[in-house]
């Protein structure tokens, strides 16, 4: 999981940052039309993830904490 995480690390993180001005669900496209997505929770927490571009099948999902880990990665 760690490698897909890194593999997409680079739209994971616009999704991000995206969701935290926005506070509602975003999604960027990845370099490969993979689809990385974020949405604000409580207590500042970001939830993140990655579908595939023709199923929509989620790959990767986790949970920004407010000092920027990650926990729930899989």
């Amino acid at each position: 999981m760690i490698a897909l995480k890194e593999h997409y690390s680079e739209a994971i993180e616009a999704a991000i940052s995206k969701a935290k001005v926005s506070r509602d669900l975003v999604t960027v496209e990845a370099f490969d039309g993979t689809e990385a997505y974020a949405y604000s929770q409580r207590e500042g927490r970001i939830a993140w993830g990655v579908n595939t571009e023709k199923e929509g099948i989620n790959i990767l999902r986790g949970l920004r904490r407010p000092d920027g880990a990650d926990e729930e990665v899989g």
